[in-house]
């Protein structure tokens, strides 16, 4: 008997915004828990980026898309800046007759860019036509600016994709929302601009890691959903630390990826790859 495996799609596709205006905030850590979350489901992942940093690139170990920033010829011919989107166009548009998932990762001060480029090129329209699921996550930190952007970033891109669902990631890192003091400039920003959201919007934690933990794995662009395997000879290298902090270290990131995953599994129904 002749065994034929051949590759198909099952679910919609996924175009996952990662998004905040304001850096800071936990975009690429986001980004790289969202690339790991697919790879887990075996979910195709296409990965851009709007931003002049690489990190996210480093980590995953493939060709990432970067969309140029601004230049000062861009700034006296809009018009070029709009060209400098076409790779993404044709990317999400490749994607969509494959029926590939995309990550697009916005840095720090694009969001009014890439949301002027949606407009004029009506992008949610040819994103309902290539069946894609479009999904806005927004992680923030708890302090005043970091919530301010994400309502910000939240009110811009939701204009534009309408039919978007709306994911907003308390990122814990400088402490608890629950704990945000009533008369702090945060809890007066997270009352005015966040509560309105909430009728629209899926809120998920990403609680703080453990003081230091990730801290070595991220400067040697370790993929999250390796830790739990990596044997503790190497996160000695990593590290720095001895026999047993280094099995704690790795058990303390391993325990907090599982928790995000976890968060995770209740907004991404991925595209994902079956044989047959």
């Amino acid at each position: 008997m002749t065994h034929h495996k051949a590759a198909m799609m099952s679910g919609a596709s996924q175009l996952i915004i990662m998004a905040n205006d304001k850096g800071g905030q936990g975009k690429t850590l986001a980004s790289l828990l969202v690339a790991d979350h697919a790879h887990l489901h075996d979910a195709p992942l296409a990965i851009a980026q709007l931003d002049a940093q690489h990190r996210l690139a480093k980590t995953v170990g493939r060709n990432v898309l970067t969309i140029p920033t601004v230049t000062r010829e861009a700034r006296r011919d809009p018009t070029a800046d709009a060209r400098s989107f076409t790779p993404l166009y044709h990317m999400l548009e490749r994607a969509g007759a494959r029926n590939t998932n995309c990550l697009l990762d916005i840095g720090a001060n694009q969001v009014g860019r890439f949301a002027n480029w949606v407009g004029i090129v009506e992008l949610d329209e040819d994103l309902h036509a290539w069946a894609f699921e479009t999904t806005v996550m927004i992680p923030f930190v708890a302090e005043g600016e970091g919530i301010r952007q994400a309502a910000a970033t939240a009110d811009a891109l939701l204009q534009h994709f309408p039919r978007a669902k709306l994911v907003l990631i308390q990122n814990e890192r400088d402490g608890e929302f629950a704990h945000l003091h009533e008369a702090s400039d945060a809890a007066a920003v997270y009352r005015a601009s966040i509560e309105p959201l909430m009728d629209r919007a899926t809120l998920l934690r990403m609680p703080a890691i453990a003081a230091g933990s990730w801290r070595p794995f991220e400067a040697a662009h370790c993929r999250l959903m390796d830790l739990p395997l990596m044997p503790v000879r190497k996160v000695m290298a990593l590290t720095g630390l001895p026999y047993p902090e280094s099995k704690i270290s790795r058990g303390e990131v391993a325990a907090w990826t599982s928790e995000v995953f976890g968060e995770l599994d209740r907004v991404l129904n991925w595209a994902t790859r079956e044989t047959t």
